[in-house]
C-alpha cells in the first residue's frame, strides 16, 4: 500500500510540474482570412508578417522585429503563434504579388495567453499610371500646377499636394502606384502668359495595367 500512495503521488506530482511548465510557455496567436477587397475572394500565396516592438529591461526598442511569418493558403486563411513576451506594439504587414501592401497596427492589449486574435485583411489590385506635362513653346514664365484630389491611399506620389513646373522646356512625367479600378480625380492650373485657367479632370487606372495621360500647356 505504502509504495501504491508514493506512486500515485509521484504521478501526481509530474502531472503538476508539466501543467506548470505549459503554463509558462503559452503562445500568442494570430489567425484571418485575407481577400480581394473588391471582389471578396480568398486570396492565396500572401505572405503575412507580424512584427513587434519589443519591451526590454522596461525600455520601449525603436525598432521592430519580426514576430512570425507565414503564407496563406488556397481560400486566403492563415493562421499562426509565436512565444509569449512584453511587447509595446504590434503591426501586420500583407504581401502579395500584383497586390498593394496592407500594413496594419494590431491592438496589443487584445492578446491573451493561449488565445489566437482574428484579423481580416483586405487587399486592393494595384495599378500604375504615368502624367506626362507637356510645355508647347510660351514663355518663361508660364507655370503649370496640379494635384490629385482624391489620392485618399498610401502612395509616394499621389498626395493631395501640389506640383508645380515653371518655363518647362523638355518633358516632365512621373509614375504612381495606385489602387486599380478606380478613378483618380485631379485639377489642374496653369499662368500662360497674362491668362490663368483651372479645370478638374480625371483618369480610370484599370487594374493591373499601366494607364498614360499627357497634359499639355
Amino acid at each position: 500500500m505504502y509504495k501504491i500512495v508514493r506512486i500515485t503521488s509521484l504521478i501526481v506530482l509530474i502531472a503538476m510540474i508539466g501543467s506548470c511548465r505549459k503554463d509558462t510557455e503559452v503562445f500568442y496567436g494570430l489567425k484571418g482570412r485575407v481577400t480581394d477587397a473588391d471582389e471578396g475572394f480568398g486570396l492565396s500565396e500572401t505572405e503575412i508578417t507580424i512584427e513587434k516592438q519589443v519591451v526590454q529591461n522596461g525600455v520601449y526598442g525603436n525598432t521592430y522585429q519580426k514576430a512570425l511569418i507565414t503564407t496563406t493558403n488556397s481560400d486566403g486563411m492563415y493562421e499562426g503563434n509565436w512565444q509569449r513576451e512584453n511587447f509595446a506594439a504590434l503591426r501586420l504587414i500583407a504581401k502579395k504579388t500584383n497586390y498593394i501592401t496592407a500594413d496594419i497596427e494590431l491592438n496589443v492589449d487584445a492578446f491573451e495567453n493561449g488565445i489566437s486574435e482574428t484579423q481580416n485583411v483586405e487587399l486592393y489590385k494595384e495599378a500604375f499610371t504615368t502624367f506626362r506635362f507637356i510645355h508647347s513653346g510660351g514663355v518663361p514664365s508660364d507655370r503649370l500646377s496640379f494635384t490629385f484630389l482624391n489620392a485618399n491611399f498610401n502612395c509616394n506620389c499621389c498626395s493631395n499636394g501640389w506640383k508645380t513646373w515653371q518655363a518647362a522646356s523638355i518633358d516632365t512625367s512621373f509614375t504612381c502606384r495606385v489602387y486599380g479600378n478606380r478613378w483618380l480625380k485631379y485639377q489642374v492650373q496653369t499662368q500662360i502668359g497674362f491668362s490663368d485657367s483651372s479645370y478638374v479632370d480625371s483618369i480610370y487606372c484599370a487594374a493591373f495595367s499601366t494607364t498614360a495621360h499627357d497634359i499639355n500647356y
